[in-house]
């Protein structure tokens, strides 16, 4: 007897025990295919002689018929080694998994698959009838739930896509007269510009330590008219989530499709978004860059007190007011939180909004933080003292106290409050900052109303204003309205509706983008009706020219030849074209008051 190992098999002798593969006949291809993959050898390795497999048995996908891949395999294939027989019946050696051709290599002699009662067991189960149909059936779902994440994707695609293109960015822009806008507006712009973390492009917003605005829940509102006022435009890059679309969701376009993957709706922009999910860039420039250097110097230029006019003086005014009023109830609001003090009842939240105002009008906001703190004061005292109160009554006596004191504050200057000189955990809004520091050039805790009004320098004439800042539209509207009146015999006012109505059927003509043409299908229909309100007190004539007047009201953003302009510029551009050019034909004169106008 030996004590050496027995002798490992040459490779010679090792390629003699390759098996070959045989389908069982009434096997299903898929399991024939399967068998096939298992049973694919590449070869052995040279130092060690162990069977080196094209495949690693836990890559190959049973396809849902088991989760023993040998036992599957053996139900579409057998892998017979010629030369072989089976150590029990004696009859052709069929393996029974790749561990037993590693023993056969090793000098065993494996039992052949028939013989092996545990694998014809398994392979029963595989192709047992029953369960195959409920492997069909979770089979067929599975393809349902893969056609169905493909029709979405493709949906998915079909709104990115027509975002990227309605919103595509175009530098150098084309249009180089940068915007003014409403005080308030170019403040929220500057803010936006100034205390964004990036400008290129200004994205969550809702995600600033110190908010935007005092009043998180208002900064939508600000966003929407920076846009409105082309202040801002939405980047392409913003999320399809940021819009709305018709159908709504992918949801509501498969059950108006009544499930048919084939006849869902292509998604369609609305012309409404939601603010605080959308992107923005500033538009006007050579690069988003430069666009947003030349904004924030506009912005700068235009809202420096010694160039404004005493209307802007007045809404500048109104700003200041409102901002420290905002700042003092975000306080209020954080104080209650604090105390573990219900929010504000929506039926005394306008009496607190009221009070805050009246006293922002007289007060800095240092000593209105004082004041709000002694309400909030006494309301948690009073919880103390009263626990079994309902906590929303404290919360309610805390309004009532801080509407007293504000009260008393406005009627009695000279009542001396000790300023709060900051808050902490709370900082100024960025449109706070931005009005105050950058604007104003004071501090926005210390400085009262009164005081930055007394601080400023004189009014611009009306005159002076138009010089240092343009604003073409405007001028020429009032210029065509004025020849308008002043030659009444030269044209047509009955046109002027009848393109109006034109304009309010044609929903699928120009301009370029389908929602864009209900916007101004919308507009049309509303200057139309009130032509025909005006008419039976007006008259025909006067109704039209008060029509045409109107539509430096409607300010919704369009695109007219690649540049964006407001609704109520692209309807009159329309109007101009029809009036004047009906006012050519009849005079022959291509001087006249057209090119005014």
């Amino acid at each position: 007897m030996s004590d050496l190992p027995n002798p490992q098999p040459t490779l010679d002798g090792l390629s003699k025990l390759i098996p070959e593969v045989v389908p069982n006949g009434e096997a299903d291809p898929e399991l024939v295919t399967i068998g096939e993959r298992y049973w694919a050898l590449a070869g052995f390795a040279p130092e060690l002689g162990t069977p080196v497999w094209c495949e690693k048995a836990k890559d190959i996908d049973t396809a849902g018929w088991g989760h023993q891949i040998y036992a599957v395999a053996a139900a579409g294939v057998r892998a017979v080694v010629p030369g072989r027989s089976c150590s029990e019946c004696a009859g052709p050696l069929s393996l029974t998994s790749r561990t037993a051709f590693q023993q056969l290599c090793d000098g065993q002699d494996p039992a052949c698959v028939e013989c092996t009662e545990s694998l014809m067991s398994a392979v029963r189960l595989v192709v047992d009838p029953a369960r195959k149909a409920k492997r069909e059936a979770a089979k067929a779902k599975a393809q349902e739930r893969q056609a169905l994440d493909g029709t979405y994707a493709t949906w998915r695609q079909a709104q990115q896509t027509t975002v990227a293109e309605h919103y595509a960015t175009v530098f150098p822009s084309e249009r180089s007269e940068l915007p003014v806008a409403p005080v308030r507006d170019m403040i929220g712009a500057l803010a936006l510009l100034r205390y964004a973390p990036s400008t290129s492009p200004i994205d969550e917003i809702g995600g600033w330590p110190d908010p935007l605005y005092p009043d998180s829940g208002k900064i939508s509102t600000l966003l929407g008219s920076l846009v409105r006022a082309s202040l801002l435009k939405i980047h392409p890059t913003s999320s399809v989530d940021a819009f709305v679309w018709a159908p709504e969701s992918f949801e509501d376009a498969l059950r108006e499709a009544e499930g048919d993957l084939d006849a869902v709706a292509v998604p369609e922009l609305t012309g409404n978004f939601y603010p605080m999910t959308a992107r923005y860039y500033a538009p006007f420039g050579t690069s988003p860059g430069k666009a947003a250097e030349q904004l924030d110097a506009h912005l700068s230029t235009v809202l420096a007190p010694a160039g404004m006019t005493a209307g802007q003086h007045d809404d500048l005014m109104a700003v200041v007011q409102e901002l420290i009023a905002e700042e003092a109830l975000r306080y209020f609001t954080n104080r209650l939180d604090e105390l573990y003090l219900p929010a504000v009842p929506d039926n005394h939240s306008a009496r607190l909004t009221e009070a805050a105002y009246k006293v922002a009008e007289h007060r800095p906001l240092g000593e209105i933080y004082n004041l709000v703190w002694r309400a909030t004061r006494a309301a948690a005292e009073a919880a103390q003292k009263n626990p079994r109160a309902p906590r929303t009554h404290m919360s309610t006596h805390a309004i009532n106290r801080f509407e007293t004191d504000a009260q008393r504050a406005v009627a009695d200057p000279h009542w001396e409050l000790k300023p709060f000189t900051a808050i902490q955990g709370q900082g100024p809004a960025a449109m706070t900052r931005a009005l105050f520091y950058n604007v104003l050039d004071t501090n926005p805790i210390e400085a009262s109303v009164p005081q930055i009004k007394n601080a400023l320098p004189e009014p611009v004439t009306e005159s002076r204003a138009e010089d240092s800042a343009s604003i073409e539209y405007g001028d020429g509207l009032a210029v065509m309205i004025t020849w308008l009146h002043a030659h009444p015999e030269a044209w047509d006012p009955h046109l002027v509706p009848a393109a109006l109505s034109v304009l309010e059927e044609k929903r699928e003509d120009t301009p370029e983008w389908h929602f864009e043409g209900k916007i101004l299908a919308r507009d049309a229909g509303k200057l139309h009706r009130l032509y025909e309100r005006l008419t039976p007190a007006l008259g025909v004539r006067e109704a039209t020219l008060a029509v045409l007047g109107a539509t430096g009201m409607l300010v919704h953003p369009v695109t007219r030849d690649r540049a964006s302009v407001t609704s109520g510029e692209w309807i009159l551009d329309e109007l101009s074209i029809l009036l004047f050019g009906a006012l050519d034909e009849h005079t022959g004169d291509e001087s006249g008051g057209g090119g005014e106008g």
